[in-house]
Parts: structure tokens; C-alpha cells; sequence
């Protein structure tokens, strides 16, 4: 996969995870919690992150100082989160558990951690139109 597919695929997930955050979508809420106790939904959520991470390092793994190194560094971590998931859900549940505490205690810093998804949204969708 090519850094700019990978970056516009990276850019669409935090649209779709960051908007619902914004508005506060209860109903969203209530599906993210409920997904994220089941083991089965984890590791397909997390070899699906591992094929991506895979096949865009496949080609370009090295970290660079421009736009191409935020994007291989993201895969990296995608690559790492894809381990945890698929390998450890339990684990995953546990720390996810603990941050989905400390967003739903407080609507504003949830409708922050919102804006900052879609902004960083944006940018990727930014760099994957320029890359390709």
C-alpha cells in the first residue's frame, strides 16, 4: 500500500471516530463500549490494522523528517496498536476502559479529543492528496 492510500484510510478512521466524539452521540458511545468487550471484534479490528501497517512499511519503513515520516511513523504505531489488539484484547480492554473514564467524566474534554481526531483527520487527508 502507498503511503498516500495509507494516509487517506488513517484520515477517513478518525473522521468517522472523531465526529461522533464532538456531538457527544450517545448512541455511538453506547456501540464503542459494547464493541470494545467483545475479544472476536478486538483481533479482527486488530489484524485489520496489522495488514495495513504491514503492507504500507512493506515498501517504506524508515522515518523521515518530512510529511512521509509522520505517515510511516503513524504506521508504526498502528502496527504496534494491531499487536496489542489481536494478540492482548483483554489488555487493550482494560487500558481502553481506563481512558473511556476519564473522557465520559468530562463532555468537554471529550468534545476536545473529538476535534482533535478530525483535525488530525484533515491532515492526513492533506497528506495523502499531496503524496499522491
Amino acid at each position: 500500500m502507498s503511503l498516500s492510500s495509507f494516509s487517506l484510510v488513517i484520515g477517513v478512521l478518525f473522521y468517522v471516530f472523531g465526529f461522533p466524539f464532538i456531538f457527544a452521540d450517545d448512541a455511538y458511545l453506547n456501540w464503542c463500549r459494547k464493541s470494545a468487550k467483545d475479544e472476536n471484534v478486538l483481533r479482527i479490528l486488530g489484524a485489520t490494522f496489522l495488514a495495513l501497517s504491514v503492507t504500507t512499511l512493506k515498501y517504506q519503513w524508515r522515518v523521515t523528517a518530512d510529511g512521509e515520516g509522520i505517515i510511516i511513523v503513524v504506521a508504526w504505531v498502528v502496527l504496534l496498536k494491531g499487536i496489542f489488539m489481536a494478540w492482548w484484547p483483554r489488555r487493550f480492554m482494560k487500558v481502553r476502559a481506563r481512558w473511556e473514564n476519564v473522557i465520559n467524566r468530562n463532555p468537554q474534554l471529550q468534545s476536545f479529543a473529538g476535534f482533535v481526531m478530525v483535525l488530525l483527520g484533515a491532515l492526513f487527508t492533506y497528506f495523502g492528496l499531496v503524496l499522491a
